[in-house]
Protein backbone atom coordinates (compact mmCIF):
# COMPACT_ATOMS: atom_id res chain seq x y z
CA UNK A 1 0.00 0.00 0.00
CA UNK A 2 1.31 3.11 -1.23
CA UNK A 3 1.24 6.60 0.17
CA UNK A 4 1.08 8.07 -3.13
CA UNK A 5 -0.07 6.79 -6.25
CA UNK A 6 0.86 9.41 -8.98
CA UNK A 7 -0.97 9.29 -12.09
CA UNK A 8 0.89 11.17 -15.16
CA UNK A 9 1.21 10.52 -19.05
CA UNK A 10 3.98 8.12 -20.17
CA UNK A 11 5.05 11.45 -22.37
CA UNK A 12 5.91 13.10 -19.02
CA UNK A 13 8.18 10.55 -17.64
CA UNK A 14 11.74 12.61 -17.67
CA UNK A 15 9.49 15.45 -15.52
CA UNK A 16 8.21 12.71 -13.30
CA UNK A 17 11.61 10.67 -12.17
CA UNK A 18 12.65 14.10 -10.19
CA UNK A 19 9.54 14.70 -8.57
CA UNK A 20 9.49 10.75 -7.51
CA UNK A 21 12.91 11.31 -5.96
CA UNK A 22 11.95 14.28 -4.24
CA UNK A 23 8.93 12.80 -2.80
CA UNK A 24 10.98 9.52 -1.38
CA UNK A 25 13.14 11.82 0.43
CA UNK A 26 10.34 13.17 2.76
CA UNK A 27 10.14 9.67 3.48
CA UNK A 28 6.72 8.54 1.23
CA UNK A 29 6.66 5.11 -0.62
CA UNK A 30 5.55 6.42 -4.58
CA UNK A 31 3.71 3.76 -6.42
CA UNK A 32 4.61 5.34 -10.33
CA UNK A 33 5.58 2.44 -12.97
CA UNK A 34 3.24 2.05 -15.29
CA UNK A 35 4.83 -1.40 -16.92
CA UNK A 36 1.83 -3.89 -15.79
CA UNK A 37 4.20 -7.80 -14.67
CA UNK A 38 3.52 -10.66 -16.85
CA UNK A 39 0.50 -12.12 -15.35
CA UNK A 40 -1.47 -9.04 -14.15
CA UNK A 41 -4.05 -7.33 -15.23
CA UNK A 42 -4.96 -3.35 -14.68
CA UNK A 43 -7.54 -4.03 -12.96
CA UNK A 44 -5.53 -6.72 -10.38
CA UNK A 45 -2.14 -3.98 -10.50
CA UNK A 46 -2.64 -0.67 -11.17
CA UNK A 47 -6.29 -1.08 -9.99
CA UNK A 48 -5.13 -1.85 -6.87
CA UNK A 49 -2.42 0.34 -6.01
CA UNK A 50 -4.91 3.17 -7.34
CA UNK A 51 -7.76 2.21 -4.80
CA UNK A 52 -5.48 1.20 -2.06
CA UNK A 53 -3.10 4.31 -2.05
CA UNK A 54 -3.36 6.92 0.60
CA UNK A 55 -2.95 9.78 -1.51
CA UNK A 56 -3.10 10.29 -5.59
CA UNK A 57 -1.40 12.92 -7.08
CA UNK A 58 -2.51 13.88 -10.66
CA UNK A 59 0.50 15.34 -13.05
CA UNK A 60 -1.73 18.12 -15.36
CA UNK A 61 0.33 18.39 -18.48
CA UNK A 62 0.15 19.17 -22.01
CA UNK A 63 -0.05 15.40 -22.74
CA UNK A 64 -2.14 13.89 -19.57
CA UNK A 65 -5.05 16.45 -19.49
CA UNK A 66 -5.55 13.94 -22.76
CA UNK A 67 -5.47 10.90 -21.38
CA UNK A 68 -8.79 8.76 -20.51
CA UNK A 69 -6.67 6.96 -17.99
CA UNK A 70 -5.16 9.53 -16.34
CA UNK A 71 -8.93 11.45 -15.78
CA UNK A 72 -10.14 7.83 -14.54
CA UNK A 73 -7.45 8.03 -12.02
CA UNK A 74 -8.19 12.06 -11.12
CA UNK A 75 -11.55 10.84 -10.75
CA UNK A 76 -11.41 8.07 -8.05
CA UNK A 77 -8.89 10.93 -6.17
CA UNK A 78 -11.70 13.19 -6.19
CA UNK A 79 -14.41 11.15 -5.49
CA UNK A 80 -12.18 9.63 -2.15
CA UNK A 81 -10.94 13.26 -1.45
CA UNK A 82 -7.27 12.50 -1.30
CA UNK A 83 -6.73 13.87 -4.65
CA UNK A 84 -3.40 16.25 -4.72
CA UNK A 85 -3.28 17.95 -8.63
CA UNK A 86 -0.12 19.60 -9.71
CA UNK A 87 0.68 21.27 -13.01
CA UNK A 88 3.80 20.24 -14.93
CA UNK A 89 2.58 22.43 -17.87
CA UNK A 90 0.66 25.77 -17.56
CA UNK A 91 -2.47 23.82 -18.80
CA UNK A 92 -5.83 24.05 -17.59
CA UNK A 93 -7.10 20.86 -16.34
CA UNK A 94 -9.93 18.74 -17.76
CA UNK A 95 -13.68 20.01 -17.10
CA UNK A 96 -14.47 18.62 -13.24
CA UNK A 97 -11.25 19.88 -12.35
CA UNK A 98 -11.45 23.19 -12.82
CA UNK A 99 -12.69 24.36 -9.56
CA UNK A 100 -9.95 21.85 -8.03
CA UNK A 101 -6.95 24.15 -7.09
CA UNK A 102 -3.51 22.67 -8.47
CA UNK A 103 0.02 23.44 -7.40
CA UNK A 104 1.96 25.00 -10.33
CA UNK A 105 5.90 23.62 -10.40
CA UNK A 106 5.85 23.99 -14.17
CA UNK A 107 8.86 26.34 -13.13
CA UNK A 108 10.33 24.20 -10.68
CA UNK A 109 13.86 22.36 -11.45
CA UNK A 110 14.97 19.52 -8.75
CA UNK A 111 17.50 20.59 -6.71
CA UNK A 112 16.37 23.99 -6.88
CA UNK A 113 14.64 25.85 -3.73
CA UNK A 114 10.92 26.95 -5.05
CA UNK A 115 8.21 28.09 -2.81
CA UNK A 116 5.33 26.60 -4.78
CA UNK A 117 6.98 23.36 -4.65
CA UNK A 118 7.33 23.73 -1.26
CA UNK A 119 3.20 24.59 -0.51
CA UNK A 120 2.92 21.02 -2.51
CA UNK A 121 4.78 19.34 -0.40
CA UNK A 122 2.78 20.88 2.80
CA UNK A 123 -0.22 19.76 0.82
CA UNK A 124 0.97 16.59 0.97
CA UNK A 125 1.40 16.24 4.07
CA UNK A 126 -1.70 17.16 5.44
CA UNK A 127 -3.43 15.27 3.45
CA UNK A 128 -1.42 12.21 4.40
CA UNK A 129 -1.58 12.85 7.80
CA UNK A 130 -5.53 13.27 7.75
CA UNK A 131 -5.52 9.86 6.60
CA UNK A 132 -2.72 8.29 9.12
CA UNK A 133 -5.09 10.05 11.63
CA UNK A 134 -8.01 8.25 10.14
CA UNK A 135 -6.01 4.78 10.15
CA UNK A 136 -4.94 5.01 13.61
CA UNK A 137 -8.06 5.39 14.71
CA UNK A 138 -9.91 2.69 12.67
CA UNK A 139 -11.95 4.98 10.25
CA UNK A 140 -11.60 3.36 6.52
CA UNK A 141 -11.21 6.64 4.38
CA UNK A 142 -12.68 4.93 1.17
CA UNK A 143 -16.09 4.05 3.04
CA UNK A 144 -18.26 6.73 2.13
CA UNK A 145 -21.89 6.85 4.19
CA UNK A 146 -23.75 9.13 2.06
CA UNK A 147 -25.94 9.16 -0.65
CA UNK A 148 -24.39 11.47 -2.57
CA UNK A 149 -27.75 11.94 -4.64
CA UNK A 150 -29.11 12.81 -1.23
CA UNK A 151 -28.09 16.09 0.45
CA UNK A 152 -30.20 15.93 3.93
CA UNK A 153 -29.65 13.90 7.37
CA UNK A 154 -31.81 10.86 5.69
CA UNK A 155 -29.40 10.40 2.99
CA UNK A 156 -27.12 8.78 5.42
CA UNK A 157 -26.53 4.64 5.22
CA UNK A 158 -24.34 2.53 7.49
CA UNK A 159 -21.27 1.11 5.73
CA UNK A 160 -22.73 -2.62 5.89
CA UNK A 161 -26.02 -2.01 4.56
CA UNK A 162 -24.35 0.20 1.82
CA UNK A 163 -22.83 -2.92 0.92
CA UNK A 164 -26.07 -5.11 0.98
CA UNK A 165 -27.83 -2.70 -1.26
CA UNK A 166 -24.80 -2.62 -3.74
CA UNK A 167 -24.45 -6.26 -3.24
CA UNK A 168 -28.53 -6.89 -4.46
CA UNK A 169 -28.17 -4.15 -7.27
CA UNK A 170 -25.03 -5.91 -8.53
CA UNK A 171 -26.75 -9.48 -8.63
CA UNK A 172 -30.33 -7.88 -10.63
CA UNK A 173 -27.81 -6.37 -12.97
CA UNK A 174 -25.94 -9.63 -13.20
CA UNK A 175 -29.38 -11.25 -13.99
CA UNK A 176 -30.46 -8.60 -16.43
CA UNK A 177 -27.02 -8.73 -18.37
CA UNK A 178 -27.06 -12.87 -18.85
CA UNK A 179 -30.66 -12.41 -19.86
CA UNK A 180 -29.96 -9.66 -22.44
CA UNK A 181 -26.35 -10.74 -23.39
CA UNK A 182 -27.27 -13.48 -26.54
CA UNK A 183 -30.36 -10.28 -27.66
CA UNK A 184 -27.88 -7.24 -27.58
CA UNK A 185 -25.04 -9.15 -29.58
CA UNK A 186 -27.21 -10.54 -32.50
CA UNK A 187 -28.51 -7.10 -32.91
CA UNK A 188 -24.58 -5.90 -33.10
CA UNK A 189 -23.28 -8.02 -35.14
CA UNK A 190 -24.81 -7.08 -38.23
CA UNK A 191 -22.60 -4.14 -37.56
CA UNK A 192 -19.69 -6.07 -37.18
CA UNK A 193 -17.37 -7.76 -40.35
CA UNK A 194 -17.21 -11.27 -39.96
CA UNK A 195 -14.57 -12.97 -38.80
CA UNK A 196 -12.59 -9.48 -40.41
CA UNK A 197 -9.79 -7.62 -38.44
CA UNK A 198 -11.11 -4.74 -36.93
CA UNK A 199 -7.81 -2.71 -38.13
CA UNK A 200 -9.11 -3.78 -41.42
CA UNK A 201 -12.44 -3.59 -41.11
CA UNK A 202 -13.72 0.33 -43.06
CA UNK A 203 -17.43 -0.20 -41.48
CA UNK A 204 -18.83 1.69 -39.05
CA UNK A 205 -17.70 4.96 -37.28
CA UNK A 206 -18.11 4.02 -33.26
CA UNK A 207 -15.95 1.90 -31.16
CA UNK A 208 -15.89 0.26 -27.58
CA UNK A 209 -12.68 1.27 -26.13
CA UNK A 210 -11.81 -1.47 -23.81
CA UNK A 211 -8.13 -0.03 -23.35
CA UNK A 212 -5.59 1.99 -24.69
CA UNK A 213 -1.74 0.64 -23.98
CA UNK A 214 1.57 2.56 -24.79
CA UNK A 215 3.17 0.34 -28.07
CA UNK A 216 5.73 -0.74 -25.40
CA UNK A 217 2.97 -2.27 -23.39
CA UNK A 218 1.88 -4.72 -26.30
CA UNK A 219 1.82 -7.45 -23.64
CA UNK A 220 -0.72 -6.09 -21.62
CA UNK A 221 -2.65 -5.24 -24.87
CA UNK A 222 -2.77 -8.90 -25.49
CA UNK A 223 -3.66 -9.72 -22.32
CA UNK A 224 -6.85 -7.30 -22.30
CA UNK A 225 -7.96 -8.69 -25.47
CA UNK A 226 -7.61 -12.31 -24.64
CA UNK A 227 -9.63 -11.92 -21.38
CA UNK A 228 -12.43 -10.62 -23.14
CA UNK A 229 -12.23 -13.35 -26.26
CA UNK A 230 -12.48 -15.28 -23.61
CA UNK A 231 -15.66 -14.02 -21.46
CA UNK A 232 -17.24 -14.38 -25.24
CA UNK A 233 -16.49 -10.94 -26.84
CA UNK A 234 -15.22 -10.43 -30.05
CA UNK A 235 -12.44 -7.79 -29.04
CA UNK A 236 -9.68 -7.08 -31.36
CA UNK A 237 -6.38 -5.10 -31.16
CA UNK A 238 -6.26 -1.91 -33.17
CA UNK A 239 -3.33 0.57 -34.01
CA UNK A 240 -4.78 3.57 -33.04
CA UNK A 241 -3.35 5.83 -35.85
CA UNK A 242 -5.67 3.96 -38.56
CA UNK A 243 -8.39 5.99 -36.67
CA UNK A 244 -8.36 9.58 -37.05
CA UNK A 245 -10.59 10.03 -33.54
CA UNK A 246 -8.35 8.45 -31.49
CA UNK A 247 -5.36 9.55 -29.45
CA UNK A 248 -2.06 8.54 -32.03
CA UNK A 249 0.82 5.73 -31.53
CA UNK A 250 -1.61 3.58 -29.13
CA UNK A 251 -2.62 -0.22 -28.97
CA UNK A 252 -6.62 -0.05 -28.26
CA UNK A 253 -7.99 -2.76 -27.49
CA UNK A 254 -11.56 -2.32 -29.68
CA UNK A 255 -14.70 -4.06 -29.57
CA UNK A 256 -16.31 -3.13 -33.28
CA UNK A 257 -16.66 -0.46 -35.08
CA UNK A 258 -20.62 -0.02 -35.30
CA UNK A 259 -22.72 2.10 -37.32
CA UNK A 260 -24.36 4.36 -34.97
CA UNK A 261 -23.19 5.27 -31.40
CA UNK A 262 -26.83 3.39 -29.88
CA UNK A 263 -25.32 -0.07 -31.16
CA UNK A 264 -21.89 0.94 -29.71
CA UNK A 265 -23.80 1.99 -26.14
CA UNK A 266 -25.45 -1.91 -26.30
CA UNK A 267 -22.14 -3.28 -26.77
CA UNK A 268 -20.59 -1.28 -23.87
CA UNK A 269 -23.46 -2.17 -21.38
CA UNK A 270 -22.05 -5.78 -21.77
CA UNK A 271 -18.25 -5.11 -21.80
CA UNK A 272 -18.49 -2.96 -18.68
CA UNK A 273 -19.01 -5.86 -16.46
CA UNK A 274 -15.97 -7.02 -16.94
CA UNK A 275 -13.93 -3.43 -17.55
CA UNK A 276 -15.58 -1.37 -15.72
CA UNK A 277 -13.80 1.82 -17.38
CA UNK A 278 -14.90 1.05 -20.87
CA UNK A 279 -16.24 3.56 -22.77
CA UNK A 280 -18.00 4.41 -26.32
CA UNK A 281 -15.95 6.80 -29.16
CA UNK A 282 -16.62 8.05 -32.42
CA UNK A 283 -13.32 6.71 -33.93
CA UNK A 284 -14.03 8.27 -37.95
Amino acid sequence: MADIFLSYSREDESKIKPLVSEFEAQGWSVFWDRRIPAGETWRSYIGAALQDAHCIVVAWSKYSIESQWVIEEADEGRERKVLVPLLLDKVQPPHGFRGIQAADISDWHAGESSERFDELVGDLKRVLGTQSMQRQAGVQPREHTTVRSGGGPGARLTAGRKRLIWSVVIAVLFLIGAIGYMTVWMESAQNLTDGANVADSRAGSWLVIAGSYDRADWKAAEQRQSALESAGFDAQLIDSDQYPGLSPNLLVVVLGPVETKESANQILSGVQRMVHDAYVKKAR
